[in-house]
């Protein structure tokens, strides 16, 4: 407790004790009340604009993000996914350059995976599917002798949006979905591969899929 802090309390038990005035008692506790209110209020703008900072913090790096309306009424409000391949640390750098990808056909292959990411379907499939539907067809993928393909997280696709322009991949211009479910396991996330956006959509709404192992 602070010495104001406690000179405040030191005032009202003095008070309660010395004074025989309600009407005094009164005006000292609504006094107090005040004190404790405006306190509250201040720790409040505090919060706020601390995470007013953090979010133009975390906004400060890579391009800033482009003026976009989602015209799914359905998807919760979008975020950019603003950190390209050139803002990697140093010691991942190698990762990100055309060196790192291997065109095998109907898939391309990663000399030095990125994270869990070892091959990605060079084409996406050719139909919108729902997320159902999406998952399901991830099941039925035979490429490169490998049948454990999948539908990649939410986080593996803002990689390969990062990588779209080196790694070799077709068709880049559209949503696709993630198998990365929302909270309340109703929608699932989508990622627009053409301008970087993350949004959540329903799952019975229709997108492209592209698998990795």
């Amino acid at each position: 407790m602070t010495q104001k802090e406690n000179g405040m309390l030191l005032k009202w038990k003095l008070s309660k004790i010395l004074s025989k005035d309600k009407e005094a008692n009164k005006e000292l506790d609504e006094w107090m009340h005040k004190q404790v209110d405006e306190k509250k209020q201040q720790e409040e703008e505090k919060k706020a604009e601390d995470i007013k900072k953090a979010a133009v913090k975390k906004s400060s790096f890579g391009v800033a993000p482009r003026e976009w309306k989602d015209e799914d009424e359905d998807d919760d409000d979008p975020f950019f996914v603003n950190r390209m391949a050139a803002d990697v640390a140093l010691g991942e750098r190698e990762l990100y350059v055309p060196s790192n990808f291997r065109d095998r056909g109907d898939y391309i292959e990663l000399v030095k995976p990125i994270g869990s990411i070892t091959m990605i379907e060079k084409t996406a499939f050719g139909f919108l599917l729902s997320w159902k539907d999406a998952m399901l067809y991830a099941k039925t993928v035979i490429k490169g002798g490998f049948w454990d393909w999948r539908v990649p997280t939410k986080d593996e696709m803002i990689t390969i949006y990062k990588i779209k322009d080196i790694c070799g991949i077709n068709k880049c211009d559209d949503w696709f979905w993630t198998s990365t479910e929302c909270d309340d396991f109703l929608g699932a996330y989508r990622i627009s591969l053409y301008g970087g956006y993350v949004s959540s959509g329903t799952k019975s709404g229709k997108y492209y899929v592209r698998c990795v192992r």
